[in-house]
């Protein structure tokens, strides 16, 4: 059962962590994907090509909460010290569309960054039925889609802020 309009499929959130050290080595962490595989727990491969500064393929194998991974590969511009933006052109199933940024904000006299992760996705309402039962519509797939990718943004950002806090 899928009920709603186009409006309802598309949908923008964001996540923010506070991290006490220097927007650099924030950068650097999100930056660096290419190392992702050995420093997120939730990432199962990765292979990563920067084509020229700041112009990176990003393919990788996220472990969902069952154990389970799934295969996204996303382009992303890098503006060193910020923002990243990103587009996913190999998607999840729950989505036809996934783009985003990471954008750091200094905060100079608190010596404080705030990480922000910021998603906006569309759901593939065709696949809802398939992944999430018969009787699923479109706000459980929004919800489902928001809560795996903010847990997947909060576990990058908290590691972000342990490996920027630790360079201190």
């Amino acid at each position: 059962l899928v009920n709603g309009s186009g409006d309802d499929l598309a949908s923008s959130f964001s996540d923010r962590v506070v991290v006490t050290g220097a927007v650099k080595d924030v950068y650097d962490f999100l930056n660096d994907a290419h190392q992702w595989r050995e420093r997120l727990p939730h990432v199962a491969r990765v292979v990563f090509t920067e084509d020229g500064p700041g112009l990176q393929t990003l393919e990788m194998d996220t472990r969902t909460k069952d154990g389970s991974t799934h295969t996204t590969k996303s382009v992303r511009v890098c503006f060193p010290p910020n923002p990243i933006i990103y587009k996913q052109i190999t998607l999840p199933a729950l989505m036809n569309l996934h783009t985003g940024y990471w954008e750091l904000t200094e905060e100079p006299e608190a010596g404080t960054v705030t990480a922000t992760s910021q998603h906006t996705v569309v759901i593939n309402p065709e696949r809802i039925g398939e992944v999430l039962g018969p009787e699923a519509g479109v706000a459980q797939a929004r919800d489902f889609v928001r809560a795996a990718l903010s847990a997947n943004s909060l576990a990058t950002l908290g590691y972000a802020k342990s490996y920027a806090e630790a360079r201190r």
